[in-house]
């Protein structure tokens, strides 16, 4: 199963990615969603893991586009994200994202939601 994470923070990458290598996963990383865009077009990642505020390309623009690109039609895509607002989660969950983590991130939650999201890939 190979994840690509997309998150400007590079303490919460080097978190995740460890957590997920550790489990068996083959884990890509991106800082912002123009280099997500094109690791992916490469790579063809099962799940997206996207932070939904970043610089020059935020996650739901970039789910957006994910979305649009047939190739992509069988992936995965959740949110990791500090908001909480109503409007937020509604705009991320219409343009084609599957689920939410909410930061602050707790690895083993962050984990049970990768297993189950696997669910859907296969």
């Amino acid at each position: 199963m190979k994840i690509l994470l997309v998150d400007d923070e590079p303490d919460i990458i080097e978190i995740l990615k460890f957590n997920l290598e550790k489990e068996g996963y083959e884990v890509l990383t991106a800082s912002n969603g123009i280099e997500a865009l094109e690791i992916a077009e490469k790579t063809v990642p099962d799940i997206f893991v996207l932070d939904i505020m970043m610089p020059e390309m935020d996650g739901i623009e970039l789910c957006g586009l994910i979305r649009e690109n047939k190739k992509f039609d069988k992936s995965v895509i959740t949110f990791l994200t500090a908001r909480k607002e109503d409007y937020t989660q509604v705009a991320a969950l219409g343009i084609g994202g599957d689920d939410f983590i909410a930061k602050p991130i707790k690895p083993n939650v962050f984990l049970s939601k990768i297993k189950a999201l696997s669910r859907l890939v296969k």
